[in-house]
């Protein structure tokens, strides 16, 4: 007698019965994540959490060769804090912090898209800059922060802003008093009063503490973002910016 024909041999334990089982599985897993992410998205948008539209980290992103621990818990008055420029409206629902460095490529990069994001959503975010010259990767970055907030004292840190991004390839190490009179120069300051402000006590302190601070809250390199509270890290393009702010500012 044929033992076969009374126990056919059973199709899931062929080999390629075994390889749909396995395919099976793991669309079925990836159905499962995309349910328990829909659900996620719902349940966050039902009880007035913001969805997380944009990533922990974005590929361009200067980073210390040193590591800093991530701060776990964020103190967002320390955090926001309202002495640094910034952009946009005082008490908007959506507060962005970027940690930046003048001679950072990557942040020369955000840096125009960040003040397109405050220009587009300016009645709903505040962007504030505060400083990140990490000085052992880039030598010359805590002066140009000195140099940017001495401009903000006279009312044109913006101005500033866009001049050391787009002269970054240009600044030597060393700032001569030739290179800080044409800093102020094509920033509109006065010349007189940027030399006697890069030095003073005040500013260093202004901008050690901003560097201090930022690796306190776990920043690693730049650009660093903090989005009421919650830390993103490198480039952020536009669309990633407009599609997280629409999804928010609707609410």
């Amino acid at each position: 007698m044929d033992l076969n024909s009374i126990n056919p041999r059973r199709w899931y334990t062929s080999v390629w019965g075994k390889v749909i089982i396995i395919l099976g599985f793991f669309v079925a897993l990836f159905f499962g994540m995309v349910l328990v992410t829909t659900i996620r998205y719902w349940w966050q948008l039902r009880n007035g959490l913001e969805p997380a539209f944009i990533q922990e980290h974005y590929s361009q992103f200067t980073a210390l060769k040193t590591s800093v621990a991530a701060a776990k818990l964020v103190d967002r008055r320390q955090l926001e804090t309202s002495d640094d420029p910034f952009l946009g409206r005082i008490n908007a629902p959506v507060v962005i912090v970027a940690f930046w460095d003048y001679k950072c490529p990557n942040c020369r990069q955000a840096a125009p898209i960040l003040k397109r994001v405050a220009e587009r959503y300016g009645y709903g975010v505040k962007v504030i800059i505060r400083d990140f010259p990490p000085e052992t990767l880039h030598p010359g970055a805590t002066f140009l922060a000195q140099v940017a907030e001495c401009a903000g004292r006279q009312g044109r840190y913006w101005q500033m802003y866009d001049v050391l991004f787009s002269q970054q390839d240009f600044l030597p190490e060393v700032l001569s008093a030739t290179d800080l009179e044409q800093l102020a120069l094509l920033g509109g300051l006065d010349n007189t009063l940027l030399r006697q402000c890069v030095i003073s006590p005040e500013i260093i302190k202004e901008v050690k503490q901003d560097y201090l601070d930022g690796a306190r809250f776990g920043v690693a390199g730049t650009p660093t973002f903090f989005i009421n509270g919650e830390r993103v890290e490198g480039v952020v393009p536009f669309e990633a910016w407009q599609k997280y702010l629409n999804a928010v500012l609707k609410k």
